[in-house]
């Protein structure tokens, strides 16, 4: 819904017969503002969980905490992906311990092609602090994120903490929770995209043959099974 107003407006709705209240993001960098509308929600769970390749050889998972007033705009679009089955058996291609976990360029080449022009905007953000186990959208420019994610890696050191966030693309949207933090360092790490490391290169991964690529060039990568929205899930096995 588009609706004109001013900076600092309030507005309110009812779900389940509760009213709330809402005041919308900062203006972003197109001159607009974003807001979501979760009720007394203040997170969503999702699950993603790993398949059991590379060298861990069982499968685990990873317990995420969706915090869409975060950052709203990167929160929607996340579990815009989720639902739509974008992340099912995608690359985690860019591993680098005590720096960053990156995925999200589909295996799916139907997927990747439709949402790799679909970039949105910036969030406006909280100029909320790095953590370890802390999501946020990838990209290259001003309003370029597309559905490339990173986590942030256990014994990250405080400057890179500190670093994260500077470019204005880079907001937290969630964050892993923290009993699952220790999975990440067991993720096959190849290290950084070249030039600054050897591990996969991620603009190879987006051509058709992406995947085949990554299956001959780096057989031990790990990759996420499947990721599902966990309140969605049990209300679909009842």
């Amino acid at each position: 819904i588009n609706v004109e107003t001013t900076v600092g407006h309030e507005f309110s709705y009812v779900v389940d017969d509760q009213r709330h209240f809402v005041v919308p993001s900062n203006v972003n960098s197109n001159g607009g503002q974003f807001v979501s509308l979760f009720g007394s929600e203040d997170g969503v769970q999702v699950r993603c969980e790993l398949s059991d390749v590379g060298e861990r050889g069982t499968a685990e998972k990873l317990d995420i905490m969706i915090k869409p007033y975060w950052s709203p705009m990167g929160a929607t679009r996340f579990l815009e992906l989720v639902r739509q089955g974008y992340f099912d058996g995608v690359a985690l291609n860019r591993v680098v311990p005590k720096f960053l976990t990156q995925f999200g360029i589909a295996k799916d080449v139907g997927l990747r092609r439709k949402f790799e022009k679909e970039a949105f905007p910036d969030d406006s953000g909280e100029n909320r602090k790095f953590r370890p186990g802390y999501m946020s959208f990838a990209g290259n420019g001003v309003d370029s994120r597309t559905t490339e994610v990173f986590i942030v890696m256990p014994g990250a050191p405080h400057y890179q903490l500190n670093h994260f966030g500077q470019n204005s693309w880079e907001t937290p949207f969630g964050y892993v929770e923290a009993e699952d933090l220790e999975v990440l360092t067991r993720i096959k790490a190849y290290g950084d995209v070249p030039p600054f490391g050897e591990g996969p290169d991620s603009a190879r991964i987006y051509d058709e043959d992406g995947y085949a690529y990554l299956e001959e060039k780096f057989p031990d990568l790990d990759y996420l099974d499947t990721c599902y929205v966990v309140a969605e899930r049990i209300s679909d096995e009842l």
